[in-house]
């Protein structure tokens, strides 16, 4: 008779088959052309501009030689200079490093990114100009008309990128079947089974990974490291306060054995049913991580929530804790049992 899997031996070969799973899709794209001296430019690398052949560099300022993308002002100087058979200007094509206003750079950027998931196999190609305004005003064209330039969104090892972000949420939903990770605290010996589901543990998980997955995914089509905005600090950090605000208050009490077990009816009730202000919690965290997810692969940055968003998260967060406080309080008894059957007359003992 065979022996079961233990969760170490499980989570070992998960993760060979995730490291299979990788090397295919390296393989794959390797022989799509996307290989290393066969890729294409990416954001964030010097990319050479074709220009005509007159003025020479020798007369050209390149601190005042401008890119332009579909005829907006990329806020790009050029960068170097090069003469020859065939004439270039070279740019860092670099996001967030620009002159421009941050809201006007934002606007250039979601034009030459366009939708990433959507370029993932040819990337862009986009029309561009050269342009410099010389001391008497006047501005001089200086790339020949209809000149276009392609660049690549991911790079060929972007896979194992996404593999690690598939791998890291199938191990939060593996471990969460399996472990105590999302699941209140217990008497020992308690079965794994009889613990309930934490809603607070469940929320903040739940962050953790919509977090991980935007951060990695801004880093892989804009070259660089994101910026975490401030709202999604918050946000993890009220499901970070609300985990530890509810371990404290019910750090005495026992699991439920008759509630524990199901998922979603455990992150719903506490102990005297389902409530509104679970159900209320549990919509708005699902809702909200939805729509940062959007935004995040629609417009390649995190996404600044409105103050009255955060505000609601933390009173729902302060209701659920609150509302904890009876519940831990309650003494955990078994019901009194009832009392014996009067005896018959002349059956006494």
């Amino acid at each position: 008779m065979s022996t079961p899997l233990t969760h170490g031996q499980r989570i070992g070969l998960a993760s060979l088959l995730y490291a299979v799973l990788v090397a295919c899709l390296m393989a794959v794209a390797w022989k799509s052309g996307q290989q290393p001296g066969h890729a294409k430019p990416r954001v964030n690398e010097m990319l050479s501009f074709e220009r005509l052949a007159s003025p020479s560099c020798d007369e050209i300022e390149t601190g005042k030689l401008v890119l332009k993308v579909e005829g907006m002002d990329t806020g790009l100087r050029a960068v170097g200079c090069q003469d020859g058979p065939k004439p270039v200007a070279t740019f860092w094509f670099h996001h967030g490093d620009t002159k421009l206003p941050a809201d006007a750079d934002q606007a250039v950027w979601t034009v030459i990114l366009g939708q990433p998931l959507s370029s993932v196999k040819d990337g862009r190609t986009l029309g561009y100009e050269l342009v410099q305004t010389n001391e008497d005003g006047k501005t001089a064209h200086l790339s020949p008309r209809g000149q276009q330039f392609s660049f690549a969104i991911f790079a060929w090892w972007s896979p194992v990128a996404f593999a690690i972000v598939g791998y890291v949420w199938a191990l939060l939903i593996y471990l969460a079947r399996f472990s105590a990770l999302l699941r209140d605290g217990a008497v020992p010996g308690t079965p794994l089974a009889h613990r309930t589901f934490s809603l607070a543990k469940t929320q903040m998980a739940w962050w953790f990974a919509i977090v991980f997955a935007s951060f990695v995914f801004l880093w892989l089509v804009t070259g660089e490291m994101p910026v975490i905005s401030g709202q999604a600090l918050a946000l993890m950090g009220i499901s970070s306060a609300t985990t530890l605000a509810s371990v404290g208050v019910a750090s005495d009490r026992k699991a439920d054995a008759g509630n524990s077990g199901v998922f979603f009816h455990d992150l719903l009730s506490d102990a005297n049913g389902l409530t509104i202000h679970r159900l209320q919690m549990l919509v708005m965290t699902v809702a909200l991580g939805l729509m940062f997810l959007v935004h995040v692969g629609t417009r390649l940055t995190m996404p600044e929530l409105d103050p009255s968003i955060l505000t609601l998260m933390g009173l729902s967060a302060g209701t659920y804790v609150g509302l904890k406080l009876p519940e831990a309080q309650a003494p955990n008894t078994p019901p009194p049992s009832p009392p014996p059957p009067p005896a018959v007359d002349g059956q006494r003992g």
